[in-house]
């Protein structure tokens, strides 16, 4: 395991106790439930860890329950982050610094490691091709008002014109607001199909991947091994990472084993504070 991976995996225990504490639900997803599954741990070349939960747990541990982390451990999200369009939550170790080259210009959005939190939506019987095209269009706006990032008007001066003029109208947290209070009008354990709705469907689909799935996959869970402790899997983890994945317990080819996270700073001996203070001043 390496020293990130270690941190992201103190980060995810401490989450994993106010969860169970009060007996939220959440599953490990994508590459972490691959690779509990299929390592028993970290897939090797993997760097982060993504779990999900129904809405209702979700929106409970994201706006009061992460407050019970120990003091070390903050969120970032789209209500306290004015650059961040990510609709997911991160929980990182503030001790620390790691940021992705995608965030480099914007300093609200730097991190330590972290694990993301994100969100299963139920789906109405009828109507859910139109929900999911309307919060698709959400996601899409939700990006559109976010602060710009440092340098960013130099480099394309009209649209940063056009983002400035649109912010003046609506907050920051305006589309993120309106796309979760849609969501919530359909509880996750009454619905036959779930969304997994921070997913842009176009990308995903572009990478052969899905945002809905049926409701059985998530009815449950199963505890499995991953590193030194038992992590939660849908209970059919087998069919979920089949459809989204594929043949999962295949081996992709060495040139394809990267984590696809292109870090811009990775240092685990330094608070991520340090360098947001520095990128500010436009000393890095």
């Amino acid at each position: 395991m390496t020293e990130l991976q270690s941190k992201e995996l103190e980060v995810l225990k401490e989450v994993i106790k106010v969860i169970e504490k009060y007996n939220l639900r959440y599953f490990a997803i994508g590459g972490t439930c691959i690779g509990a599954i299929r390592h028993h741990g970290f897939i090797p070349w993997d760097d982060d860890i993504d779990i999900a939960m129904p809405r209702e747990d979700y929106e409970l541990f994201r706006t009061k329950l992460y407050k019970e982390l120990p003091t070390k451990f903050q969120k970032l999200d789209y209500d306290n982050s004015e650059s961040n369009y990510f609709l997911f939550v991160k929980i990182h170790d503030s001790t620390t610094t790691f940021v992705e080259n995608y965030a480099k210009d914007s300093p609200d959005r730097y991190t330590g490691a972290f694990i993301d939190i994100m969100a299963f939506d139920g789906l109405p019987l009828k109507n859910s091709k139109r929900i999911v095209r309307r919060s698709q269009k959400l996601l899409k706006l939700n990006g559109k008002i976010r602060k710009t990032p440092i340098g960013y008007r130099k480099q394309k001066p009209f649209k940063a014109m056009v983002k400035s003029v649109v912010s003046f109208f609506f907050k920051y947290n305006h589309f993120s607001t309106k796309w979760c209070n849609m969501l919530k009008k359909y509880p996750f354990d009454n619905s036959e199909k779930v969304y997994l709705s921070c997913r842009h469907e176009k990308s995903a689909l572009a990478k052969g991947k899905k945002v809905v799935f049926p409701y059985s996959y998530f009815a449950d869970y199963a505890s499995v091994d991953f590193e030194d402790i038992k992590i939660r899997v849908p209970i059919k983890y087998d069919e979920y990472l089949t459809d989204d994945f594929g043949d999962y317990m295949q081996l992709p080819p060495e040139e394809k084993r990267n984590s696809g996270h292109d870090a811009f700073i990775c240092d685990m001996n330094t608070p991520c504070i340090h360098y947001a203070e520095l990128r500010k001043k436009g000393k890095i």
